[in-house]
């Protein structure tokens, strides 16, 4: 089970953002580790990325983080600190949402 997390933030160069981005989502998945969440934003230098990672043990992440700041197009990355479990009640909040499928067989018919 992948119990250590870690958060990444980095901005990627406006040169090929998109490329870059490829490669970061690459190196994650070659090593195994599972991606929690992935954000990003457009800022006048290019792509803020926010990365939250989980991995069994510390040296996975941590070797991450090193193959990150050697991809060209990636400007320093920071490890953030991970924030403290959710409640129960908040993480199944959107349980009873059906998917977007169903609500549209759903729609379909009824007309």
């Amino acid at each position: 089970m992948k119990n250590t997390q870690a958060n990444f933030r980095f901005c990627i160069d406006d040169g090929a953002p998109i490329a870059t981005l490829e490669a970061v989502l690459a190196i994650v998945r070659r090593l195994d580790l599972d991606l929690r969440s992935l954000r990003s934003h457009a800022i006048p230098a290019g792509l803020e990325v926010q990365l939250r990672l989980a991995a069994a043990d510390e040296d996975g992440l941590t070797l991450c983080r090193m193959r990150l700041n050697n991809v060209v197009g990636v400007l320093a990355v920071r490890v953030l600190p991970v924030a403290a479990k959710e409640p129960v009640a908040q993480a199944y909040a959107y349980s009873a949402i059906p998917p977007y499928n169903s609500a549209h067989q759903h729609r379909q018919e009824s007309v």
